[in-house]
């Protein structure tokens, strides 16, 4: 085994008795750890949280919507879904009807905004069993569902606002049944949206024969696809995803995510410092040991090489006790949901995690090289401590 690391172990391991320098050897490592766990832990969180809210916006949105400039009807006979699908990418192209419908249930009145579809790409997201919903059938959400009381079977009472002329009486009312709950477990869509066949829609808003535009769906990368479709989409005809629906809501998560990760951040470096401060109490402990190793003929270069590799250990040491700690946490977050959150205020149940292998693998590396840097300031001065004279008089 290499001579400067034999020593560095042996420092490290603090021998049989108990020192300053061994007890703060292991405060160093543990400080270290719990730096490194935080900040793994949370870019882990941020990258979770934006993936369950990726995944539910484009499930329900679809990653990309083809609508009008001016949000006019397509008519169906332009067979815009035809020149989609012969594009020769992998993609699913559903047309659907969105509109505002008014909805009645005994005594209660509420507003509903209804997207008529084809059939659903995920059923199984929304915990629904069917991919189609029958004419005259109606899906809603838990939330609306919750509030009007409303169980499956029942039926339901609309009417489209595009109708309306400032009277009630003069909308055109249709019967419909219940069929369906979903839960997205995004508030705002399990309160506002309900889904009917897109038929049912099209006789509803009076758009026989015309869509509001069309849903589509693939395995490849969004921005692939927005590249692709764009080159056959044209005037009056635009291409918006999910991320342009929603950028506000990820615009947010950037605006906070350098903060937080230089917040915790922080707390790793109290564990570079607490290194340092390791480092120089082992030198003054060690002055003894130093003047042997020169007296020996060691060079000072040598013997720094010893404190350097002292300083990597603990680093090294820190760094796999923080990640192996934050996975620990990740896995049983995962799997038994530890921290569970409100769903109306974060669109989940439970804390998202996501083990982020880059970011986590460049904290590990830079903990570690960072960790011996942080050596190099206090052996800078260990050789003016008089050591030698030490020696001599010992």
């Amino acid at each position: 085994m290499n001579l400067y690391l034999q020593f560095a172990l042996r420092y490290f391991k603090g021998g049989k008795k108990s020192s300053f320098s061994s007890n703060a050897i292991s405060l160093a490592v543990f400080g270290l750890a719990i730096g490194v766990f935080s900040l793994i832990l949370t870019m882990s969180i941020i990258k979770g949280f934006e993936e369950v809210l990726a995944n539910k916006i484009s499930n329900i949105d679809g990653q990309i919507r083809i609508k009008t400039v001016f949000g006019k009807p397509i008519n169906e006979s332009d067979r815009l879904d035809s020149m989609l699908l012969a594009s020769n990418l992998e993609i699913e192209v559903n047309p659907f009807v969105r509109g505002m419908l008014v909805v009645h249930k005994g005594n209660n009145t509420e507003g509903l905004l209804v997207e008529g579809i084809e059939s659903f790409s995920n059923p199984s997201f929304l915990n629904l069993k069917d991919r189609f919903i029958a004419d005259d059938n109606i899906i809603i959400g838990g939330s609306f569902s919750d509030n009007l009381k409303l169980y499956f079977s029942d039926v339901l009472v609309v009417a489209p606002l595009n109708s309306y002329t400032g009277k009630l009486i003069n909308l055109n009312y249709s019967k419909y049944q219940v069929s369906g709950i979903f839960k997205s477990g995004m508030e705002e869509y399990d309160k506002n949206l309900a889904y009917v066949s897109l038929n049912s829609a099209q006789n509803l808003f009076g758009m026989e024969g015309k869509v509001s535009g069309y849903i589509v769906n693939s395995n490849e990368e969004i921005e692939y696809l927005v590249e692709k479709i764009s080159k056959h989409v044209k005037y009056p005809y635009y291409v918006e995803t999910w991320k342009d629906r929603h950028r506000i809501i990820f615009d947010w998560v950037n605006t906070q995510k350098i903060p937080i990760i230089i917040i915790f951040s922080l707390i790793a470096l109290v564990g570079i410092a607490n290194i340092m401060a390791t480092i120089s109490l082992m030198i003054n402990e060690k002055q003894l040991q130093v003047g042997l190793l020169i007296s020996q003929g060691l060079h000072n270069s040598q013997i720094r090489k010893i404190f350097l590799l002292q300083s990597g250990l603990i680093g090294f040491a820190g760094s796999f006790f923080g990640s192996f700690a934050a996975c620990l946490f990740i896995y049983f977050q995962n799997n038994y949901k530890l921290i569970e959150l409100p769903e109306k205020v974060y669109f989940m149940d439970s804390l998202p995690v996501t083990f982020d292998y880059i970011s986590s693998i460049i904290v590990i590396i830079s903990s570690f090289f960072i960790s011996i840097i942080a050596g190099l300031f206090p052996t800078r001065s260990m050789f003016n401590h008089g050591v030698i004279r030490l020696l001599a008089q010992r």
